[in-house]
């Protein structure tokens, strides 16, 4: 489970190896000045994988109301198929207290319920069909909101300054597609390089300015789905101007010589 251990040093109690280990392992100070403004979600890690009837939670780090949660191991969880749509959801569990530790933990379980709580996130969701294999690896952009027997993160919140957003992975897909095409505007260039590039979450706002600038929409607080749909938008009348002007030429501009 995720955990967030802080050791207690009160007066009149003996100095335990175990809390200073916890000290040892974990730059808190750092940590909390680095990620100081971001949002709830996840920091880095927590990647997916299917194994038989297990979806695994690699290790990573998530940020819920200022506290740092660790998942140090991988961890299963076992799936069935029931056809209905089901989410992978972290519960935050309430502060407890003990002689040495503040503990701060969290639950890990499937839910037929689409309702997140004030103290949930999703992870990810999926819909398997009687018969069919649960995926995890997605082909191309439009793949990642396959509706069924596929795994789906484009709803879990990453932690970014200010609001949360979508998934690294997500938006260096899109680049790496995008980038594919025949461009020729800069902000599509400068956009698609930064996603590559970005090992963490893009600022939401960043992302609405380019989707506000390329589909002419209305500036307001977009959700995750929003924006994968709008990003697919994009990325698809990309791909038709690219197949409308054929191969990619030797540049991206052209001079126009006017006599």
């Amino acid at each position: 489970m995720f955990q967030n251990n802080y050791p207690l040093f009160n007066s009149g109690r003996l100095l335990k190896i175990e809390m200073l280990e916890e000290l040892r392992n974990f730059p808190r100070g750092f940590f909390d000045a680095r990620i100081k403004g971001y949002s709830n979600g996840i920091i880095c890690g927590c990647e997916i994988e299917v194994s038989d009837n297990y979806i695994k939670i690699l290790e990573g780090i998530i940020k819920y109301q200022d506290v740092i949660y660790l998942l140090k191991e991988d961890i299963k969880v076992e799936y069935t198929c029931n056809n209905k749509l089901m989410l992978l959801k972290i519960k935050f569990l309430p502060e407890i207290q003990d002689s040495d530790f503040k503990i701060n933990s969290t639950e890990i379980y499937l839910d037929e319920k689409l309702e997140i709580k004030e103290n949930e996130i999703e992870i990810c969701r999926f819909k398997l069909r009687a018969g069919a294999k649960l995926r995890a690896d997605h082909t191309d952009f439009i793949d990642l909101s396959t509706e069924y027997d596929t795994v789906n993160t484009i709803y879990a919140p990453y932690a970014a300054y200010g609001s949360s957003s979508l998934s690294p992975e997500i938006l260096r897909r899109f680049g790496r597609e995008l980038l594919e095409c025949n461009l020729s505007e800069a902000w599509d260039i400068s956009f698609a390089m930064m996603c590559v590039q970005s090992k963490d979450a893009i600022q939401k706002e960043i992302i609405i300015s380019y989707l506000v600038n390329k589909l002419d929409i209305e500036v307001k607080n977009y959700n995750n789905e929003d924006l994968y749909l709008y990003l697919l938008e994009v990325l698809r009348s990309a791909k038709d101007g690219a197949k409308g002007n054929g191969r990619r030429g030797s540049g991206r501009f052209k001079k126009i010589l006017i006599d």
